[in-house]
């Protein structure tokens, strides 16, 4: 025998449980500190059956602990003072008495745990933590309402397993109504719960300006900027193109908003992405470099190819954009050399001497950018995160002294010095590579590819993309990719993409790709062709009424016996299965049967319906319900008289 109260008390710790462990590691310490002195105290106290904390102290206790936190809640910090005072509560009814009203008010907290976590991280996890969660509410109120008629009551294995079938079918039934739910209700466009966020969205590795020299080693983040579904490409190396910096004070590069006009022309065959990037506080969208097109409302394009969202994003989102990535973009007019050739006010010595040796050697802008290439390419120069020259004079150490920088190093002075040689250029901000997740068809791109590059113009050519960053002598070794993947890497990549298909399909699910799903059907319909329909059906409409036909014809009689003969031939079933007692209709009599039954349900059964149906009557209604409840009886298991 198992007891009922027991039962629902694991289960009611279990809830709790899911309820709070998505939320814990984003609490402070005191509500984590409480949190586990309360789940002690519960279960020390439940293993006694001795319950000291009284419900009047808890109430007590907490009570300052209310006051403490509602004070602290202000429109800065919204959200930290209303999860500690739910993770609070929660834990002071799991330190006390599991009554059936303490043990919904611990359901309702773990409901309101859980979704308070979602403010943070709504990844798939939480799918898996709140289905998980109705199951065993679902189960937990039908245990519940046996406690509260009888707090001692017991029941068999057997009972168990009906009670628990009867809580699990309430949860499965409503998922067809949850899938059928999720793609026609109404949304709203915003989060409900958007305005308690406040801004902990992670920021991309993309920065708004380049700026070698503010620190002496970079550290490396792995945190996701952006994923794009597309083929895999052959070139090893993709350029995501960011955003442009187009004006140097010698020292830091940034962008400013005065862009000549550009004519670009776009040949070639475009490769297309879906981009879903990162929540984050910039406002630039990420494409393969360069992109011609890109589909998404509310973008400010700008003639250099960077494109930006007007506003701010509050939602995830995705777009299509085109791009051809020949790392060659002509144009149709002229563009503003003397804008890109602009140079700080002092330049230091050894740069202007560089610079001049570069200008008697190469009397082109081809042959200077040759000339350049080289000169990296065979100084001896080291990519590295570590060890980097700091100060304003940190671009004049790495070209004469230290010879070891990132990407920013390289790329600002080699821009630099194509400026002092008056070649136009710029640099360009963005990622570089990514890993290519087989099983998704998509890119995974990280922080810690954030790349920055230059672009040079040519007359006869256009802009033309350069790494200085390839020239480093030891290029091949930073940036190799692994041949082949650890069985823990692929693993990762594979729930790398059931995430990537939760936020696709479920997080930025919205009215637009509602109203785009509905036009779709609605197409469909208006194509549809029902003469043809019902002509393509005629045959299998008729094999379906002839089967149920066939059907029909094999069990008229039992449709058309009277209740009577039903019931009796529901009884025999029940006694052969229950008694072993071969009694089908007409070959033992009812009265030898409950002789040899010896039971008194099957001997209540007798009596009741030969009392009518051997005096030539119809079962009245309350026999027959008398009779259906004694074989319900009958079906739990034999029931014997002692």
């Amino acid at each position: 025998m198992i007891a009922i109260r027991s039962l629902t008390a694991l289960l009611t710790y279990i809830i709790g449980m899911c309820g709070i462990l998505p939320l814990f590691p984003w609490l402070t310490t005191s509500p984590r500190v409480i949190l586990v002195a309360g789940l002690i105290s519960g279960l020390w106290q439940d293993r006694r059956k001795s319950w000291q904390l009284k419900p009047w102290m808890q109430n007590v206790a907490i009570t300052p602990v209310f006051i403490y936190y509602a004070l602290q809640f202000s429109r800065v910090n919204p959200i930290q003072p209303v999860i500690s005072i739910l993770s609070i509560m929660l834990a002071v009814r799991l330190g006390g008495e599991k009554t059936v009203r303490h043990s919904l008010q611990i359901y309702t907290l773990s409901m309101f745990c859980l979704a308070a976590s979602s403010l943070f991280d709504l990844s798939p996890v939480f799918l898996i933590y709140l289905g998980f969660l109705l199951f065993m509410v679902a189960l937990a109120l039908v245990l519940l309402t046996f406690q509260n008629m009888d707090p001692s009551m017991s029941v068999t294995v057997s009972d168990l397993k009906r009670i628990l079938f009867s809580g699990l079918l309430m949860p499965v039934m409503a998922v067809p109504l949850l899938l059928l739910f999720f793609p026609i209700m109404p949304r709203t466009q915003l989060p409900l719960w958007n305005f308690l966020n406040s801004p902990t969205a992670s920021h991309s590795g993309l920065s708004d300006s380049v700026a070698p020299g503010t620190q002496s080693s970079i550290a490396e983040s792995h945190t996701l900027a952006f994923r794009a579904e597309m083929q895999r490409q052959t070139q090893p190396q993709l350029y995501w193109r960011g955003t442009v910096f187009n004006r140097t004070d010698g020292i830091k590069w940034t962008r400013i908003a005065q862009i000549p006009a550009e004519q670009p022309i776009f040949a070639g065959r475009a490769i297309t992405q879906v981009v879903y990037p990162e929540s984050s506080a910039a406002r630039t969208l990420i494409a393969l470099d360069r992109p011609t097109t890109m589909a998404l409302q509310r973008v400010k394009r700008s003639p250099d190819g960077v494109y930006e969202l007007i506003g701010t994003a509050d939602k995830r989102f995705s777009y299509v954009a085109d791009s051809l990535s020949s790392g060659l973009t002509a144009q149709r007019n002229s563009i503003n050399r003397l804008f890109y050739r602009q140079l700080p006010d002092r330049l230091p010595a050894r740069i202007k001497a560089l610079a001049a040796e570069i200008a008697r050697t190469g009397e082109s802008d081809r042959a200077r950018i040759e000339f350049l290439a080289n000169y990296f390419r065979n100084g001896g120069y080291r990519y590295s995160m570590s060890d980097l020259p700091t100060g304003d004079k940190a671009v004049e150490q790495f070209l004469f002294e230290n010879k070891q920088g990132n990407c920013e190093f390289f790329a600002s002075s080699f821009a630099l010095l194509l400026r002092a040689v008056g070649v136009p250029c710029r640099l360009v901000g963005g990622y570089l590579g990514g890993e290519y997740n087989q099983l998704g068809g998509y890119y995974i791109v990280t922080d810690d590819k954030a790349h920055v590059w230059v672009e040079a113009y040519v007359e006869e050519s256009g802009w033309e993309r350069i790494d200085p960053s390839s020239f480093a002598s030891n290029a091949g070794e930073v940036w190799k990719s692994s041949a082949s993947r650890t069985l823990l890497q692929r693993i990762t990549l594979m729930f790398d993409s059931f995430n990537h298909k939760w936020n696709r399909s479920v997080i930025t699910y919205d009215f637009e790709r509602q109203m785009n799903i509905a036009s779709h059907i609605s197409s469909r319909i208006q194509r549809i062709d029902s003469v043809k329909i019902l002509q393509s059906a005629m045959p299998y409409t008729a094999g379906i009424l002839l089967l149920a036909g066939l059907i029909f014809a094999a069990r008229r009689a039992s449709y058309f016996r009277s209740r009577e003969q039903r019931i009796l031939q529901r009884f025999l079933r029940v006694v052969e299965r229950e008694f072993n007692i071969l009694c089908g209709e007409g070959r033992t009599g009812l009265f030898e049967i409950a002789a040899a039954t010896d039971s008194s349900h099957v001997s209540d059964f007798v009596a009741i319906y030969a009392g009518a149906v051997y005096h030539d009557r119809k079962l009245t209604d309350d026999e027959y319900i008398r009779l259906r409840l004694i074989l319900r009886i009958l079906r739990v298991g034999k029931a014997k008289t002692p």
